[in-house]
């Protein structure tokens, strides 16, 4: 995502397109019913072939300095920087979408307002309302076309192009929600737009949720509506969610009845999902005690993650296995770009835990109170048609998932969390912002750790715990020290070096920070000195693909084609050295088979044997390496003359050889 910002920004530069002020000197929004389709001058530029030419031109030239890291990535190919170019015009329009949503919520705002205005039927109360909606909904386009300081605003259109990631700006969080705060008149306040990260939006901007700004309280009680393909009503779907992995299926991969991943059985699908959209708040000079009671006990949040898929079906992930003295301690599976959802089911503490979601007033996207699904927060009865909907956002996020083959309790598995994800901040030297962990599928079933760079592009630290076999053996070492155990003996060293009191279960220098109050009560370091004494001489072995190390090598076993292809995996295998991704794959272009591929490392590997010596197949395998390397491949031989460690220790950067 990062890298597609910057060959976008490169993409603007050589069009010679103004962005402008503010969408409103890029879109339509002529007359009652605009299109908010992109004006004729953007679209040329978007259009334009000569742009899309020297765009390239100037990529190439600026990716060739980090061609060597690009191509150990599990996404970027020859045809990446080609498309990312293509998709620019689809990636512009997508990216207006968000002001196009707020910009037609606040226009349709404004017209049926404006119609309860001019019907002298209508009560006097009605039409006095009304006037207050029309004028939030004309302040809201204000706040989007003609705000004064619109160059310090969220929807200055460089920033705003740079929060809906198409464009670098690594100072605003990516992808936000937004929430409309009124003015507070009787002190001159503006009206304007909260945004926030909407992994924080899904409970901070939640139905019936508080915020407090600027010294005054508002309440999330409206929610833009998106409306269905179809026309009719909003839109919604559902999903299934694994409850022994916390794998996510959506209705678009079919009706399964086992997780695609763990293959546990699945249970009902959790529907209507709602997608979260930007929201609007009223403000509040007192909280009930109601609110006080909603504030207090929460939102039941659920994590679920799903990986990508490759060209041929397969999960677009890695995996590794943690040894220690041939027993199997715990398994790593790494995701570049996985899809986390996060879904909001409903308050904790509600009356039947059964019943998901929050009821919804599906014409005017009011939502409604708790304790009575007929009314709003200010007791208004909702219209006849209302829906009872669970919201949820999703984003994609570099993820590591830790699943121990002995199972741990909950005490012990949040402690392990805690240390683990401090260990990781301290090793790669990480703000507590850059790296989240979650238990999975659930915080009162805590079978797995997800692990995500929260970071804007990912910090990058993630995939080292499986591409360094002593990886995650020195993170659990630099865990025990946190927890004051000598990483050694295991001795309890009671306290942090420096700290005044000793640390009976758990201190802020060990396992407690800001972001886990909710679990200081159940942290205890003590419980988990064992297991990460045990970790802390694991060694990991890897495979290039979401099977185990063993199932994947087996897999290339079958495909080897001479016993001596199979003598290099098994001397591969025992030096836990990394795996190829294929074997036997043709390249169509060199009309070549290599013995075994490093896809990601663009490395072919040609095992020899006896007749490879005869001068005819000796040209022949010349010509196929020249061809080989012609397309940006490097061909490394090993040959029966050849002395094979030699030739491993010339590549540590490919075979994972340690210095």
């Amino acid at each position: 995502d990062l890298l597609r910002a910057h060959i976008q920004a490169i993409w603007l530069a050589e069009s010679r397109m103004d962005l402008g002020k503010s969408l409103k000197d890029l879109l339509d929004i002529s007359g009652d019913d605009p299109t908010l389709k992109v004006l004729d001058f953007v679209q040329a530029a978007l259009e334009s072939d000569d742009a899309r030419q020297r765009t390239l031109r100037r990529a190439r030239s600026v990716l060739s300095e980090v061609e060597g890291e690009l191509q150990k990535t599990d996404w970027y190919g020859d045809a990446w920087l080609e498309g990312a170019v293509n998709q620019i015009a689809n990636k512009f329009n997508q990216a207006c979408e968000r002001w196009r949503g707020l910009y037609r919520a606040a226009k349709g705002q404004q017209t049926i307002q404006q119609k309860i205005i001019n019907d002298m039927s209508r009560p006097a109360s009605d039409r006095e309302q009304a006037r207050r909606l029309r004028a939030e909904a004309e302040s809201q386009l204000e706040l989007l076309t003609e705000s004064k300081n619109l160059t310090q605003s969220d929807f200055y259109s460089y920033r705003y192009f740079a929060s809906e990631g198409f464009l670098p700006g690594y100072s605003f969080p990516r992808l936000p929600l937004s929430a409309f705060i009124p003015a507070r008149r009787i002190r001159s306040e503006k009206d304007e737009f909260l945004s926030r990260p909407r992994f924080l939006a899904i409970s901070e901007f939640g139905p019936q949720s508080i915020v407090y700004h600027e010294g005054s309280r508002y309440t999330i009680n409206r929610v833009n509506l998106p409306i269905a393909e179809s026309g009719d009503g909003i839109a919604t779907l559902q999903a299934k969610h694994c409850p022994a992995c916390g794998y996510f299926h959506p209705e678009s991969t079919g009706n399964q009845d086992r997780c695609e991943r763990c293959q546990a059985p699945l249970e009902a699908p959790i529907a209507p999902l709602f997608r979260l959209q930007n929201v609007s708040t009223r403000r509040r000079d007192r909280i009930s005690s109601d609110e006080e009671e909603r504030m207090r006990q929460g939102y039941e949040i659920r994590t679920a993650i799903r990986f990508q898929e490759t060209q041929t079906g397969d999960l677009s992930a890695q995996s590794a296995v943690l040894m220690k003295n041939d027993e199997d301690v715990a398994k790593l599976t790494y995701a570049n770009a996985a899809t986390i959802s996060r879904i909001n089911v409903g308050w904790k503490r509600r009356a039947n835990p059964a019943q998901l979601g929050f009821v919804l007033d599906i014409e005017r996207g009011y939502w409604a109170r708790e304790k009575d699904d007929q009314k709003d927060d200010l007791g208004n009865t909702l219209a006849a048609r209302t829906k009872r909907v669970i919201p949820f956002v999703e984003d994609t996020k570099n993820s590591l998932l830790l699943e121990l083959t002995k199972q741990l309790d909950e005490r012990q598995m949040a402690s392990l969390q805690a240390a683990l994800k401090s260990a990781i901040q301290v090793k790669y030297q990480l703000e507590d912002n850059e790296l989240s962990a979650e238990p999975l599928p659930s915080s009162r079933n805590r079978r797995m750790i997800l692990f995500y760079e929260s970071a804007e592009g990912g910090a990058g630290v993630l995939r080292r715990l499986l591409d360094d076999p002593q990886a995650f053996a020195d993170v659990a070492q630099l865990a025990l020290q946190l927890c004051h155990f000598d990483p050694q003996s295991g001795e309890d060293k009671h306290q942090a070096e420096g700290a005044d009191e000793a640390c009976e279960a758990a201190c802020y220098n060990c396992l407690m920070n800001y972001y886990n109050q909710a679990e200081h009560r159940i942290l205890d370091r003590k419980l988990i000195k064992d297991i990460l004494m045990k970790l802390s001489g694991v060694v990991a072995k890897t495979s290039p693909s979401a099977l185990s190390r063993e199932e994947h090598l087996r897999r290339l076993r079958n495909l080897c084609q001479s016993d001596l292809e199979r003598e290099w995996l098994d001397f591969m295998e025992q030096r836990n050295l990394i795996l190829p991704s294929h074997a036997q794959k043709l390249i169509e272009s060199c009309y070549t088979r290599p013995d075994f591929l490093y896809q990601k490392d663009c490395i072919a590997v040609y095992v020899d044997g006896s007749q490879h010596e005869f001068a005819s197949r000796a040209e022949r395998d010349r010509s196929q390496a020249d061809c080989m390397e012609d397309i940006g491949f490097t061909v490394i031989r090993f040959d029966l003359k050849a002395n094979w460690e030699e030739v491993v220790a010339k590549y540590p950067h490919i075979f994972g050889v340690k210095s």
